[in-house]
């Protein structure tokens, strides 16, 4: 696959640039919470589960969004993709660090999946995304569809960590 360069740097691009500082900067900042190895699973699964949303809905046969500039795929979008690994790792960060329980979790996710549809509509502004057959309604059941999906993968996750640990192993707090 070949990933050209903008025509145009405009809004769009200086939107996902001062994204990745900003909320990478800000997952970066955080104390450690996690061992190394769920750390890196964290950031690898936003970026993953973006692609695959995307790949599904801004493709044929369905096709109901582009994203950046062009129809063919930039080094931006890549970058886009690079954005929902600070943003998964905060999301889980704050469940796990506010330790979330119960009816919480509903209020948690349908907040998170709010502040998803701000951050989108932010982005539509910039240009980020252009629309064909979609708005932002269809955004936010997106949202709380994925970050269950996502919890239910870390909690996943920490199960396993938990039962296949070595005794010298970081614990998860």
């Amino acid at each position: 696959m070949r990933l050209d360069w903008p025509a145009q740097f405009d809004a769009n691009e200086w939107f996902l640039l001062l994204s990745l500082l900003t909320v990478g900067g800000c997952s970066l900042w955080l104390p450690r919470r996690f061992p190394s190895i769920i750390t890196a699973l964290l950031y690898a699964m936003g970026p993953i589960m973006a692609m695959n949303a995307d790949f599904l809905l801004g493709v044929p046969p369905i096709d109901v969004y582009n994203i950046n500039d062009s129809g063919r795929y930039e080094v931006f979008d890549l970058l886009f993709y690079i954005v929902y690994a600070p943003f998964s790792y905060l999301f889980i960060y704050a469940f796990d660090r506010w330790r979330v329980r119960g009816l919480a979790v509903s209020l948690y996710m349908l907040a998170f999946s709010a502040l998803g549809v701000g951050y989108e509509q932010i982005a539509n502004w910039c240009h980020v995304f252009r629309y064909k057959n979609w708005n932002l309604g269809y955004s936010f059941a997106i949202y709380v569809f994925v970050q269950t999906l996502y919890l239910a993968l870390a909690w996943g996750i920490r199960q396993i960590y938990e039962h296949t640990k070595r005794e010298d192993a970081p614990e998860w707090p």
